[in-house]
C-alpha cells in the first residue's frame, strides 16, 4: 500500500477539488503504471497549524519581523509555507536504482504544478516497509502478479482468495525450507566449530 501524508499549513491545499486532483494523479501512478489496485493507495492531507509547525527552528509560514520588531533569525523565506510529505511503500519495493529514479521524477511531476507552481517551499521522503507486516482486511495480501493480486485490481477491493490463487502457499513453503536449512547449516557449523 503506498500511504502518502502531506503535513501543511492551513492555508495550502484549501480546496476540495485541488486535493481530489492530486490524490487522483498520485492513485494513477500506481494504477496505471504498477497495476496496484486503486484502494491500495491513501492520501491524506494534515493540517498543521503555523505555531506548530517549525522550520529549522522557524515558524512556517512566519514574517521575518514579528509585531514587537524581534526577527526570526532565518536565511529562507519564512513567509512561504513549507509542505512535508512522507510517502510509504509496503505493497511494491523498487527492485533497481533505475526504477527508483524514474518513479522519483514521476512524483517531482506529479507535485510540481500543486506545490512548486504555488510557490511553496516542500521536502518529501519515501520508505519501504517489509511486506511480510501489512494485511488489508485481516489478510496477508496476494503476491504482486498472482491470480489474487489481478482479481484485487479488478475488483477494487479486498476478497478472499486461496493461498495457492495468491501465490503464498508457494512463499510459505519455501520459507520454511529456508528456516529448516538454515538450522541444517547452524549444526553443521557448532559440529565443526566443536572439532576446533
Amino acid at each position: 500500500m503506498p500511504l502518502w501524508i502531506f503535513y501543511h499549513p492551513p492555508q495550502a491545499f484549501q480546496d476540495p477539488e485541488t486535493k481530489r486532483a492530486l490524490a487522483k494523479s498520485i492513485t494513477d501512478l500506481y494504477y496505471n503504471k504498477s497495476k496496484l489496485p486503486a484502494f491500495y493507495v491513501n492520501v491524506f492531507f494534515q493540517v498543521i497549524p503555523a505555531d506548530s509547525y517549525y522550520i529549522g527552528g522557524v515558524a512556517r509560514p512566519s514574517v521575518a519581523v514579528n509585531e514587537t520588531g524581534e526577527t526570526n533569525n532565518s536565511s529562507s523565506e519564512t513567509s512561504r509555507p513549507f509542505i512535508r510529505i512522507t510517502i510509504e511503500h509496503i505493497a511494491r519495493t523498487f527492485s533497481s536504482s533505475r526504477g527508483r529514479d524514474g518513479f522519483l521524477r514521476a512524483v517531482d511531476r506529479i507535485l510540481k504544478p500543486y506545490i512548486a507552481d504555488a510557490g511553496y517551499d516542500w521536502e518529501y521522503n519515501m520508505t519501504e516497509t517489509i511486506r511480510e507486516l501489512w494485511k488489508v482486511q485481516g489478510m496477508v495480501p496476494p503476491m504482486p502478479g498472482s491470480k489474487a493480486d489481478l482479481e484485487w485490481y479488478r475488483l477494487n477491493r479486498a476478497v478472499p482468495f486461496e493461498a495457492t490463487d495468491g501465490g503464498l502457499e508457494v512463499q510459505a513453503v519455501t520459507k520454511a525450507g529456508a528456516k529448516e536449512g538454515a538450522k541444517e547449516g547452524a549444526k553443521e557449523g557448532a559440529k565443526a566449530g566443536a572439532k576446533l
